[in-house]
């Protein structure tokens, strides 16, 4: 990883790392429960694997939704931890196997409106409901931010089937008709083509398939409401939502490519993407182009990205009101204005102060408090609790005035 480009993209976009601020207790007592009492008897987890999944799940939607209540956190929380079990049991052997035929008609049962076949996915659709009825009102944003986690669930499989696909035949043990082309023993093919999987089906569009695993529309729409009942001109903002998306997956991909790389793993966005690009030039001894070049390459267009939200957002406008204690129609904008550029602020920083905070990805060094952390990175002001409270303060003030 190169972590002086990472730093860089750091201080370019201007990020703040908060240190983590007081729990909210009623969610966390009631995710708790949740995970425990009503996840767990769903799977076939041990106690200590539903509580990292509850340490992962419940921080993430802290840190990044700072200014969501409580129902919001939980709906977020709860969906969250459901996709990771979902996308974690695939890979489970023959446990995986029988996953993946179950989660084969969730979306057509979700269309024709059939129960589920699993206590899972009974638990999965019905969070999905939950999410649809807090955003009623909205059909465009409820769309947005509902439909991704339907997709999700077809990402898997389409991952799962191009992850064993045999190369000679051009077709997966999970194809139909794949037992008509002679090939009987499929449990042994496909233990082969999960060992080599191929690359190559993955090169035309790397970024096809990592759209809709990660989710990221859904959270990018969930920015938006911190509360079902805030009220929000989508119209005005919708144009920021394409590149909210992109920062959102590209952000994890940047920040999830040390642990990779430690742990050999290549299957990632920077790896398929530096094949996509081959034929570019790079910086490699002979020109060819290289993995350095796709990690530069996303940084600078995840830089982009960030500023053109910003932009459409008028973040900076709308942090020197909250600052200043300006009048935000002097500046020509509203207090919902105000509120959502808040949202998103708070989201970007929270998000990646995840990452950094996260043993998962091994990036305490990007820490400001780690010796390593670059002092040009460091901002003091935005780091005091005084500056975070202060932010919570005036978003308070300024959604109880739009109500």
């Amino acid at each position: 990883m190169d972590v002086p480009r990472l730093q860089l993209l750091l201080r370019e976009i201007d990020h703040r790392y908060v240190a983590p601020q007081s729990p909210s207790m009623s969610f966390l007592r009631s995710f708790h429960d949740w995970i425990h009492n009503t996840l767990g008897p769903t799977t076939s987890w041990t106690t200590s694997k539903l509580s990292i999944l509850e340490d992962t799940s419940s921080a993430i939607i802290e840190r990044a939704y700072p200014f969501a209540d409580t129902e919001m956190r939980s709906l977020m929380g709860k969906l969250t931890a459901l996709a990771i079990v979902i996308d974690d049991s695939l890979d489970d052997g023959l446990a995986g196997e029988a996953m993946y035929e179950e989660i084969g008609n969730f979306a057509h049962y979700v269309y024709i409106g059939k129960s589920q076949t699993s206590g899972l996915l009974n638990l999965y659709h019905g969070c999905i409901k939950e999410l649809s009825h807090a955003l009623e009102g909205d059909a465009v944003l409820r769309g947005i931010a509902v439909t991704p986690w339907i997709q999700f669930v077809d990402a898997c499989l389409l991952e799962k089937r191009l992850l064993t696909v045999d190369t000679k035949l051009r077709a997966s043990p999970y194809d139909m008709g794949y037992k008509d082309t002679g090939n009987n023993n499929i449990k042994t093919k496909l233990l082969r083509t999960l060992l080599t999987w191929p690359l190559c089906l993955f090169l035309c569009s790397p970024e096809y398939i990592r759209n809709k695993t990660s989710i990221a529309e859904a959270y990018a729409a969930a920015i938006f409401k911190a509360t079902k009942k805030q009220d929000l001109l989508l119209s005005r903002y919708i144009k920021a939502l394409p590149d909210m998306s992109f920062h959102i997956a590209v952000i994890n991909d940047l920040f999830s490519f040390h642990k990779e790389e430690l742990e050999g793993e290549t299957a990632n966005m920077i790896h398929l993407r530096t094949q996509s690009l081959k034929d570019r030039r790079g910086t490699g001894s002979h020109g060819e182009w290289t993995l350095s070049d796709t990690f530069n390459l996303f940084c600078d267009e995840v830089r982009d990205a960030t500023y053109r939200v910003d932009e459409i957002l008028r973040l900076e406008d709308c942090e020197k009101i909250v600052r200043e204690g300006l009048d935000s129609g002097d500046m020509g904008l509203s207090d919902v204005d105000v509120a959502i550029a808040l949202q998103w602020r708070g989201w970007r920083d929270g998000y990646i102060s995840w990452h950094l905070e996260s043993q998962r990805y091994k990036l305490d060094f990007l820490r400001p408090e780690h010796p390593q952390f670059s002092h040009e990175t460091k901002l003091d002001f935005a780091t005091s609790g005084g500056w975070v409270d202060f932010m919570h303060s005036a978003f308070m003030k300024i959604t109880q005035k739009t109500k």
